[in-house]
């Protein structure tokens, strides 16, 4: 006899392929909402709980991120995708001893495995500790020769270690193991700005130190973006219309109850002012739904 689908399981699968293809087109927001109702009512699925804490590492939110990475490890004990989050978390939240433990336990449990070797390599960039960074992830760029995204990560290391020239090979090896890699190219275009500065051994030292200064995460973690100029500029058209509308509100019982003479060209201004902060709320919102 064949037993009928689970429908609750279906279901769930189905929400977290539809949050994976929103994180993937960059909507983590929308992933989060969605996720947040599938932890609740199953606190025991631990794929939901890395997409939520992939989710809100997207949104810049490290707190919330590293309590969904630590529901799931403490699900699956030393599973390498939990340790890989909780790696990534910590980091975010600028607690870099206990995400390079995390990232370091994770390639123990896996060894050999690029991405994770990746994690622990950028733990130690973000602590600080490019020279270690660089070793961790030449070592694994030699063992995972095959794998583009470790050769671009090995390549920021080698730059942040002043090292520009072999960085630049390391991109060139991503690129011919995947032709057109974005990260690679964009990499590539940094040092060749980086390139057009570096005039001496001074100059040398002072462009790499600060490309290595702007991997590190600060002890108080991440800050969360700042609010998008779109979402500001429809803020202050829509209070804008609202303050119009009073206006003319007033203006109305003035006229009417009061007998008071509104000369008709404020009444004009106050009508055309109303209606560009309404084409222009409406206008945001439609840039902001894009």
């Amino acid at each position: 006899m064949v037993r009928p689908p689970n429908v609750s399981l279906v279901h769930t699968e189905l929400l977290l392929d539809q949050a994976g293809s929103l994180l993937t087109s960059g909507r983590a927001g929308q992933a989060a909402t969605l996720l947040a109702p599938v932890v609740g009512e199953q606190p025991g699925n631990v794929d939901a709980w890395l997409l939520l804490a992939r989710a809100h590492l997207e949104l810049r939110q490290p707190a919330e991120a590293l309590n969904a990475a630590r529901h799931a490890l403490q699900l699956e004990p030393n599973g390498v995708e939990a340790l890989y989050w909780v790696s990534a978390a910590y980091t975010a939240s600028g607690r870099h001893d206990m995400a390079i433990t995390a990232a370091s336990a994770g390639c123990s449990e896996d060894p050999g495995n690029p991405r994770l070797i990746e994690r622990h390599g950028r733990a130690l960039l973000a602590a600080g500790r490019v020279t270690e960074a660089e070793r961790v992830m030449a070592a694994g760029a030699e063992f995972a020769h095959y794998d583009a995204d470790l050769h671009v990560a090995h390549g920021v290391a080698l730059f942040a270690a002043g090292r520009p020239l072999s960085a630049r090979e390391a991109h060139g090896r991503a690129l011919h193991l995947e032709p057109g890699h974005g990260r690679a190219e964009t990499e590539l275009r940094r040092i060749t700005t980086a390139e057009q500065s570096i005039v001496d051994a001074e100059s040398l030292v002072r462009i790499t130190d600060d490309f290595a200064e702007s991997m590190r995460i600060p002890a108080g973690g991440i800050r969360p973006h700042a609010a998008p100029v779109s979402g500001v500029l429809t803020h202050l058209s829509a209070v804008a219309f609202a303050v119009c509308i009073v206006a003319l509100l007033g203006l109305g019982l003035l006229d009417r109850v009061f007998g008071v003479d509104v000369p008709s060209f404020l009444t004009l201004a106050l009508l055309c002012a109303a209606g560009s902060a309404a084409c222009a709320t409406a206008i945001s919102r439609m840039k902001a739904s894009a």
